[in-house]
């Protein structure tokens, strides 16, 4: 990953992300120009990465970044991400404290979540080449960044897990609108999908209380992800409990390594043993 730029061109950088999920593709390429001809192309720069996006919109090489990254010891898996924000239809509060925008300081984050935004919006046969490539009976985070943004999208990843039924896919999601609606065309949801209903939503509240019902009833539904924030000197469980919340169980911070049982690990937020439980995390 590229060091962070002193000059972050949020502006611009919002512009192309709203071009990208429209699928604009024309209108994307001139504003990559623009961010080029702003930055120039010394290695690194925003307008370096973004001349690789360019030249790969226009044919001139394969894409340029990894579509779907193995993690670090926090994230011990697998893990796609897209644009945030702009793929989220369900955003809520979280739009004004989104963690994603932090990894906007280093280009090459940026235009990762710009590539693989473009992948889904034409519902790429490279993306699903690169999924089928995948290693055998492995933990796949969808998304880290970013979220479902359509039905379409939602049939195009469903397709590729039904076609991939040793994987293990897990996710967060504020989309429960889209999730309602694929139930009501009678749809199969895959069995090896786990979706944790992530805190921040839009429909958190009671007008939505039969929404929240049928996201709960879900066969995918483990149950819910939930950000909250400690009084000074207080525990998360504690500050959860207080909440409301029941049946709670606190995130370590580190993927895979959350319990262990008859000596493995489990991974509580991808596994169905841990459903109707309330995961919660220190706000940050």
């Amino acid at each position: 990953m590229s060091k962070p730029q002193s000059k972050f061109p949020r502006k611009l950088a919002l512009k192309v992300a709203r071009l990208a999920a429209q699928n604009k593709i024309a209108e994307l390429k001139i504003e990559l120009i623009k961010l080029i001809e702003a930055s120039g192309t010394k290695r690194g720069t925003w307008g370096d990465n973004a001349n690789k996006i360019l030249q790969w919109l226009n044919g001139e090489r394969d894409a340029p970044f990894t579509l779907f990254v193995k993690g670090n010891a926090k994230l011990p898996f697998y893990a796609f991400s897209a644009l945030p924000l702009v793929t989220c239809p369900g955003k809520g509060e979280c739009a004004k404290w989104c963690y994603s925008l932090k990894a906007w300081r280093c280009p090459a984050a940026f235009f990762r979540q710009l590539q693989n935004t473009i992948l889904v919006k034409s519902q790429s046969t490279v993306l699903a080449q690169a999924f089928k490539n995948l290693p055998d009976n492995t933990d796949v985070r969808l998304y880290v960044d970013g979220d479902i943004d359509s039905l379409e999208t939602m049939n195009y990843w469903f397709d590729l897990m039904n076609a991939r039924k040793d994987l293990n896919v897990y996710g967060y999601s504020k989309s429960w609108e889209l999730f309602s609606d694929f139930k009501k065309l009678g749809k199969s949801f895959p069995k090896n999908y786990t979706l944790n209903l992530s805190s921040g939503s839009k429909y958190e509240n009671g007008r939505h209380s039969l929404l929240i019902n049928t996201m709960d009833n879900l066969p995918v539904t483990r149950g819910t992800f939930s950000a909250v924030k400690s009084a000074k000197g207080d525990k998360t469980r504690q500050t959860a409990i207080a909440n409301g919340l029941k049946n709670v169980f606190v995130c370590p911070g580190k993927c895979g390594e959350c319990v262990k049982s008859k000596g493995k690990n489990i991974h509580a937020c991808g596994s169905k043993l841990f459903k109707n439980v309330n995961i919660v995390i220190e706000a940050h």
